[in-house]
């Protein structure tokens, strides 16, 4: 039975650069994320050409999905369409007005300001994107065999930022199975800090700065837990 597997291409030895692959099978895998490396995080070679090329098969790959519009997450897609990459950017619909915006300076920064290079630069990328609704499955693969879709939910990080979830559906040999991976953080760990939270503002009813800070502490806890869904390993 084909299972699916996560490969990082980015943001490994640091927070920028993040490129993520989820691979259902050896000809068939999507990208999550495709952005550039900054600062002091460009693996110690500096931030050369040769840092920014995609240096990973992509022959497979049939989708990117785009969490957000930062330019860690997003600074890399004019290379990795320069590398060959022909199928859809999947992201919300507020991402997918940004998107060309943020790539437009991207790319009189990094690769040209000629005026209508840029304008077909963009008119390539406006025709990719495809913006869809929060808690809406889409399709990504649609075969006999499998299935793989996806849905966005608000990460409340930017506007238009997103988590994502993936339903996969295998058939094989006549066993028909669905599979989830849906990149949250620990259940229990997330469940624990909500319940005390919320049992903090029922029992303390006289508030003061000692209880407001506590409660603040456990909102940023939660931020945190909630900020390791894209680290996730494994199916749920």
């Amino acid at each position: 039975m084909e299972t699916l597997a996560i490969k990082h291409h980015g943001a490994i030895q640091g927070v920028t650069g993040s490129c993520h692959e989820i691979c259902l099978a050896d000809n068939f895998g999507i990208l999550v994320d495709c952005g550039l490396f900054q600062g002091a995080e460009t693996w110690g070679q500096g931030a050369s050409p040769s840092r920014l090329q995609i240096d990973f098969p992509i022959s497979h790959i049939k989708a990117l999905v785009v969490t957000h519009v930062h330019i860690d997450h997003v600074g890399r897609i004019p290379y990795l369409l320069a590398a060959g990459f022909k199928g859809p950017i999947v992201c919300s619909q507020p991402s997918a007005q940004l998107l060309p915006l943020v790539l437009e300076d991207a790319v009189k920064v990094g690769f040209t300001r000629d005026a209508e290079l840029v304008k077909r630069f963009l008119g390539v990328i406006r025709k990719r994107v495809i913006g869809i609704p929060y808690k809406h499955w889409f399709s990504l693969l649609d075969e006999n065999a499998r299935s793989l879709r996806v849905r966005l939910q608000p990460a409340g990080h930017i506007l238009g930022s997103a988590f994502l979830s993936l339903m996969c559906l295998l058939i094989q040999a006549g066993v028909r199975a669905h599979r989830r991976w849906v990149p949250t953080p620990s259940v229990g760990v997330l469940c624990f800090l909500v319940i005390w939270e919320r049992l903090m503002r029922l029992c303390c009813r006289r508030r003061s700065r000692q209880i407001d800070a506590i409660l603040w502490l456990l909102r940023v806890l939660m931020g945190i837990v909630c900020m390791r869904i894209g680290k996730a390993e494994r199916l749920g």
